[in-house]
């Protein structure tokens, strides 16, 4: 009688998987590069947003500049610019009063303008996302409770309606006092 093929048992044994040895070299591994590209990607992000909200305030003088030019009165409400354009919020175009804060879309910032008498536009931004709350219902209280702290990130602008003079600054806030030159 002709012996019957029996696989070998004990051949494949221990084969089907990775050893405890080989799955602790491949965490440590990811582990590692995980460590060193997730710095990189927060600085990113956090220049992206930035860069969004510099360009945002980059754009409203210019809006501001071209509603004077047309109507000879110098804006009160973001409805005013929205005749010339619309900035936007992260929940819509801005309305109501220009001085009221609005929350910029993606970026994480509250901008507040603030009209001098002497016809000069302060703009300033602030990060929210950066004091550990959620994004405020009210930008208003978000604005007043930061004030205290001088050591925070902002964005400055400035926009001199009669001579068009501008400028643009952004690092911690207790080194931007008064270093804005809008002439």
């Amino acid at each position: 009688m002709p012996k019957q093929y029996q696989p070998d048992k004990n051949k494949n044994k221990g084969s089907s998987g990775f050893s405890l040895t080989e799955g602790i070299i491949v965490t440590a591994i990811l582990g590692t590069l995980a460590s060193v590209a997730y710095p990189s990607y927060i600085s990113a992000n956090k220049d992206a947003r930035q860069s969004e909200a510099k360009a945002t305030l980059l754009a409203i003088p210019p809006i501001i500049s071209a509603f004077v030019d047309e109507t000879g009165e110098k804006p009160t409400t973001w409805d005013d610019l929205s005749s010339i354009a619309v900035v936007m919020t992260s929940s819509g175009p801005a309305t109501g009063e220009l001085t009221k804060p609005i929350t910029l879309p993606n970026s994480g910032y509250i901008l507040t303008i603030f009209d001098t008498i002497n016809s000069t536009y302060t703009l300033t931004a602030k990060n929210w996302i950066d004091e550990e709350i959620n994004e405020p219902e009210n930008s208003e209280n978000i604005i007043s409770q930061n004030d205290d702290n001088k050591d925070r990130y902002v964005i400055k602008s400035c926009f001199n309606i009669s001579n068009g003079a501008s400028d643009l600054k952004s690092g911690m806030l207790s080194d931007l006092e008064d270093k804005l030159n809008c002439g």
